[in-house]
């Protein structure tokens, strides 16, 4: 199974890396609640570091850091992204994922493989680094849901290098 997902990734990535005219990096800090378990207030709020690569105007290798404040944990996550609307459009996307989560404390945020659905607004445009965001994932292992709403300050430009030639 996990050798039929890494050549089907393989087969999407291979035509997108060729079409790609530039890659875009970006980082950004951020703050966001949590939900993770299954309550209606917030199970815990985080400080975290984000970044990407666009691979091509519809693919991204996505990760961040997160440190949650009132469990004391720290996660991490990594993976891609798939931009569903127009890519040319800074300031709202929605995205499909598939990102791998780490854990200090598994007993709170499981270790496991999750596909996720994102979302990102810039509302303000006399302050395009700031950024609304919502994601929700799934834990493939643990069958649990999370959702995170946040706020985020991209503090980089956007970074372009041309790919190889």
């Amino acid at each position: 199974m996990r050798a039929l997902f890494v050549l089907v990734l393989a087969c999407a990535l291979a035509p997108s890396l060729a079409l790609a005219d530039e890659i875009v990096y970006q980082a950004a800090v951020g703050a966001s609640a949590i939900w993770f378990d299954n309550n209606a207030k917030p199970s815990d709020v985080e400080a975290s570091v984000n970044g990407s690569a666009s691979l091509s105007p519809h693919i991204s290798a996505v990760g961040n850091v997160a440190f949650g404040f009132d469990h004391s944990y720290v996660t991490g996550a990594a993976g891609l992204r798939f931009t569903v609307t127009d890519a040319m459009d800074k300031d709202f996307s929605i995205g499909l994922g598939f990102q791998r989560h780490m854990s200090s404390e598994p007993s709170l945020r499981p270790e496991e493989w999750a596909p996720d659905v994102s979302i990102g607004w810039i509302p303000w445009p006399k302050s395009p680094r700031v950024s609304l965001v919502g994601i929700g994932c799934y834990g493939l292992a643990s069958n649990l849901a999370t959702a995170t709403l946040g706020v985020r300050y991209r503090f980089t430009k956007d970074y372009v290098e041309a790919p190889a030639q």
